[in-house]
């Protein structure tokens, strides 16, 4: 059985790869460069992700309080002509609102867009809706 601090150090990789790498994480998590990252979950790692960093992570990066603790499997693969199409459609819907959202507030619509998708096999054009309709 892993411990907290293998899963940990597994889920900081995941999201080096997520975010770009641990300079790019870095800089998202407001540290000045990716040395400390490299210390936590680099090749050869000199220490361990504490309770307290694991919670710090999360919070600035806004996924669940406790994600950091839990075995998440590998990632599915991104299907490149479904994600173009939700990008289209989340695109179309802030246009007809009227709405030009931050950079995070139009990934994060996209994303709930792609899962929704992958779990009902079409696009909804409806839920996209109201998922804008609650950023007003």
């Amino acid at each position: 059985m892993k411990s907290v601090y293998e899963i940990r150090r597994e889920n900081l990789r995941k999201l080096f790869a997520t975010w770009g790498g641990p300079t790019s994480l870095s800089k998202k998590l407001g540290l000045s460069n990716g040395s400390y990252l490299a210390q936590l979950a680099g090749p050869n790692p000199s220490r361990e992700i504490s309770e307290k960093v694991a919670r710090e992570f999360e919070g600035k990066l806004k996924i669940t309080q406790g994600w950091m603790d839990l075995e998440h499997g590998d990632a599915p693969k991104l299907d490149d002509q479904i994600l173009g199409d939700c990008v289209r459609a989340v695109a179309a819907a802030l246009r007809d609102a009227g709405i030009r959202p931050d950079p995070d507030r139009y990934a994060i619509l996209t994303a709930l867009a792609y899962d929704y998708l992958r779990l009902t096999g079409h696009i909804d054009e409806q839920y996209i809706s109201k998922l804008i309709s609650l950023m007003k």
